[in-house]
């Protein structure tokens, strides 16, 4: 979310990266477009989360 209120703010892309340590120039303006679209919302972090364990034979992996 920092990242895209300083791109909205005028930061460039490059001024972004570097004051954040963001190594993927181009994922910013993926970022800006999805906040535009749907919001803070869709910049929640969602990797791993809600995902549980496969029960295989009765033992957790």
């Amino acid at each position: 979310m920092k990242a895209v209120q300083m791109r909205m703010q005028g930061v460039t892309k490059r001024g972004v990266a570097e004051k954040l340590g963001i190594h993927d120039v181009g994922r910013l303006k993926v970022w800006v477009r999805q906040y535009k679209i749907n919001g803070a919302e869709r910049l929640q972090d969602r990797r791993g989360g809600g995902k549980k364990p496969v029960e295989r034979d009765g033992y957790h992996q």
